[in-house]
C-alpha cells in the first residue's frame, strides 16, 4: 500500500493505546494520544491507567479493559493538567492486552461510529505512524510492514515482503534476542516491551529501537497466532541522552578544575612572592639567583595551567569579539605551519566569519600534528553556518548564524571511547611526560563560553575532524591589560587594611607593603577593622573569603569610611570576579611583589 495513497490531510489520525488486561498497564501510546492526553511518553509507559486516574469515570470500568465492543463507547479522559475531554473509545482485545482508538466526538457522532467500527482508521492510523509496525507469524514470517517501516530498514515501497523473515532485519545478536526471550515472553504472557538492535541490509546500518509487541487473537479458529510489532528508532534520543550525561560529567568536573585553580593561584603567589623577595636579597652573580629564578619560571608557567583550568571551568572570562575569521587565520597561517612540521601538508580554505579565539585554532592544530606522526594532510576551513531549530537543539545552541571554524587532518583517528572522554581535563593519549591533558579541555571551555560548540568526527584510521561553531557577533574587542612596567615606591605614610584568610598569602602581602613604606593592619577577616578603616586609606581584600565575602566587608567598612579605595584580590579571572559586583580595582592572582605595590600606588594616585 503507498502510504500517499492512505495519507489524508483533512483530518488527523485517532490516538491510540494498548493496555495489559491483567494489570491495567499501559504499554504503549501513540504520539497522537500523548498530544491529546498531554502526558509525555515517559511518564505513561509502564504505568497503571488507575494509578493515572487517566479515565475520570475508571470507578465504573476502565473503557479499554472492558473489552471488545460492537459500537465506541463514550468515556471521560483526564488529562494531565487535569482536565475532562470526553472521548469516543473503540477497542480491539488481544492475547493479553487490548488495542484501544480515541476520538473526540463530532456532530455527526453516528458517521463517527461507522468509520471506527469499519476498521478504516486504525488502517490510517497505522500507515501513517512513525514508527516501525508489522505483523508476523510467531515463527517471524512477515505479513505486513508500514511504510515508516519499510523506509527505516531499506525495503521498497513496492516489494513484496509476505513470507520474508523478520529474522533479516535484526544484527546477529538482536535476531537471536527475538527468538528465544521476546518469542518465550510472547507465548508465557503474550506481550514483550524492551529494546533490540535492527539493522537495515542494503546499507549495514545498525538501528536501536524500542520495542513493543503483543500477540493478536486468531480471526478464526484454527489460524496461528500473529504478532504485532511497534519499534521505534531511539537512536536520537540515546545520542541526546549521551550528550546530556557527558555535560553535567563536564560541568561537574569544570567546577572541580575551576576551585582547583583558585586556590593553587593562591598558593603560586606566595610561592612568587617570597621567591621574588628572595631575590631581591642577593647579589645577581649569586650561585641562588639562578636557581630562584627558576623558580619564578616555573610557578609562571604553572599559572598558564591554571588560566587552562579556569577556561574549562567557566570561571575564566572569555568575550565574543568582532574579529574576521580569515584575518585570525591568516595573522596565524605562518605559525600554524610551524606548529604543524615540516611532514604535515596544510590547506586553508577562506570564508568570510566571525568570532574565533586564537588559542582554539592553535591548539587543534598541534593535535593535528601529533596524530601524524608519519606525515600527512592537514586541512583548515573557515566559513557560517546557520542552525534552524532543529539544528540547534541537538548541538543545545540558540538558531542563529554562527561562524564556523574546521580543522580536519588524515591521522590516526579516535575510537568511540577516546572521543568520549577528549575534553576532559587531564585525560591524554600522549605517552607521559608529552602533554598536560588540558589543551582540548581549554578549548571546550572557551568555546562553551563564548555560547558555541565543538562538534568532533573521528574513527580508527580514519583521521579526524573537529567543527567549532562560534556565534557571531559585533561587539567591540576588549581592550587588553597593559603590563605594570615602573616600580612603585610608597606615597607619603598610608595606611594599608589587608584582609586574607590564608595566612602565608597575607604574611606575604603584609611584608611586602611594609617593607616598601606603608603602615599596615592585618586580619583574617574584616570583625573589628570599623576603627581602623577610619584612619586608612586603602582595603586590600580578597573577593572569597571564610564568612562575609571581601564585596561584603569592603561595603560594611565603607559605610564608616566613604573615601576608603578598595582593591580586591581575586584567584578567579577579574572579569569572572565581577559576577559579585566589587566596586574597586581587581589584582588577580598569581600576582609578584611588583604588582602588589603598584596596584596600590595606583589606586592611591587615583584618590589623589
Amino acid at each position: 500500500m503507498a502510504a500517499s495513497s492512505r495519507r489524508s490531510s483533512s483530518a488527523p489520525l485517532p490516538p491510540a493505546l494498548v493496555e495489559e488486561l491483567a494489570t491495567g498497564r499501559i504499554l504503549f501510546a501513540s504520539t497522537e494520544f500523548l498530544e491529546l492526553s498531554g502526558y509525555p511518553s515517559g511518564e505513561l509507559i509502564g504505568r497503571a491507567a488507575a494509578e493515572l486516574r487517566l479515565w475520570a469515570d475508571q470507578k465504573a470500568s476502565d473503557p479499554v479493559l472492558a473489552g471488545a465492543r460492537s459500537t465506541p463507547v463514550r468515556a471521560s479522559l483526564r488529562t494531565r493538567s487535569g482536565d475532562i475531554r470526553e472521548v469516543l473509545v473503540a477497542v480491539q482485545p488481544g492475547a493479553g492486552c487490548a488495542l484501544a482508538t480515541v476520538a473526540v466526538p463530532v456532530e455527526n457522532g453516528s458517521r463517527l461510529h461507522e468509520i471506527v467500527q469499519s476498521g478504516k482508521l486504525f488502517l490510517e492510523l497505522v500507515e501513517n505512524c512513525r514508527d516501525f509496525v508489522c505483523v508476523a507469524t510467531l515463527e517471524g514470517q512477515v505479513l505486513y510492514v508500514n511504510p515508516a517501516g519499510r523506509r527505516l530498514v531499506g525495503i521498497a515501497p513496492d516489494a513484496d515482503v509476505t513470507g520474508a523473515s523478520l529474522g533479516d532485519y535484526y544484527t546477529k545478536d538482536g535476531a537471536c534476542f527475538v527468538r528465544t526471550v521476546v518469542h518465550d515472553r510472547l507465548v508465557e504472557q503474550g506481550f514483550f516491551h524492551g529494546e533490540v538492535q535492527m539493522r537495515n541490509p542494503g546499507t549495514g546500518e545498525v538501528i536501536d529501537v524500542e520495542m513493543d509487541s503483543f500477540l493478536l487473537p486468531p480471526q478464526t479458529p484454527g489460524d496461528p497466532p500473529l504478532v504485532a510489532s511497534i519499534k521505534r528508532d531511539v537512536r536520537e534520543t540515546r545520542r541526546l541522552q549521551a550528550r546530556l550525561a557527558q555535560a553535567e560529567r563536564m560541568e561537574s568536573v569544570g567546577r572541580l578544575a575551576g576551585g582547583i585553580a583558585h586556590d593553587f593561584n593562591n598558593m603560586l603567589s606566595v610561592v612568587l612572592g617570597f621567591t621574588d623577595l628572595a631575590r631581591g636579597r642577593i647579589p645577581a652573580g649569586h650561585p641562588a639567583a639562578a636557581d630562584l629564578d627558576e623558580v619564578t619560571k616555573s610557578a609562571e608557567r604553572a599559572s598558564l595551567l591554571t588560566k587552562q583550568l579556569l577556561a574549562f571551568g567557566k570561571q575564566q572570562a572569555i568575550h565574543g569579539m568582532a574579529i574576521d575569521v580569515n584575518e585570525v587565520v591568516r595573522g596565524l597561517e605562518r605559525t600554524l605551519r610551524q606548529v604543524a612540521g615540516d611532514r604535515v601538508q596544510v590547506e586553508i580554505c577562506l570564508s568570510p566569519g566571525q568570532s574565533v579565539v586564537s588559542a582554539v585554532l592553535l591548539t587543534l592544530v598541534a593535535n593535528a600534528r601529533d596524530a601524524m606522526r608519519s606525515g600527512g594532510v592537514l586541512r583548515i576551513a573557515t566559513g557560517e553556518e546557520v542552525l534552524d531549530d532543529e539544528a540547534g537543539h541537538r548541538e543545545a545552541l540558540p538558531a542563529g548564524r554562527y561562524a564556523a571554524l574546521s580543522i580536519r587532518d588524515t591521522g590516526t583517528g579516535m575510537d568511540r571511547a577516546t572521543l568520549e572522554r577528549i575534553f576532559e581535563p587531564f585525560f591524554t593519549t600522549k605517552r607521559p611526560g608529552s602533554g598536560t591533558g588540558l589543551g582540548l579541555a581549554t578549548v571546550y571551555g572557551i568555546v562553551r563560553q563564548t555560547g558555541g560548540a565543538v562538534q568532533v568526527e573521528s574513527a580508527p584510521g580514519k583521521g579526524s575532524e573537529f567543527r567549532v561553531l562560534l556565534p557571531r557577533t559585533d561587539r567591540p574587542t576588549p581592550r587588553s591589560v597593559q603590563p605594570l612596567s615602573r616600580p612603585a615606591a610608597a606615597k607619603r605614610h598610608a595606611r594599608v587594611l589587608v584582609v586574607e584568610d590564608r595566612v602565608n598569602l597575607r604574611i606575604l602581602v603584609e611584608r611586602c607593603l611594609r617593607e616598601a613604606g606603608y603602615d599596615v593592619v592585618a586580619a583574617e577577616s574584616g570583625a573589628g577593622m570599623a576603627e581602623a578603616a577610619l584612619k586608612a586609606d586603602v582595603l586590600l581584600t580578597d573577593v572569597a573569603l571564610r564568612g562575609p565575602s571581601g564585596p561584603e566587608v569592603a561595603a560594611e567598612l565603607r559605610r564608616r569610611a566613604p573615601r576608603l579605595r578598595v582593591i580586591y584580590m581575586t584567584g578567579h579571572d577579574p572579569e569572572a570576579a565581577r559576577a559579585l559586583k566589587p566596586s574597586g580595582r581587581l589584582l588577580p592572582k598569581p600576582f609578584k611583589p611588583e604588582q602588589l605595590l603598584e596596584a596600590v600606588r595606583a589606586e592611591l594616585d587615583d584618590a589623589a
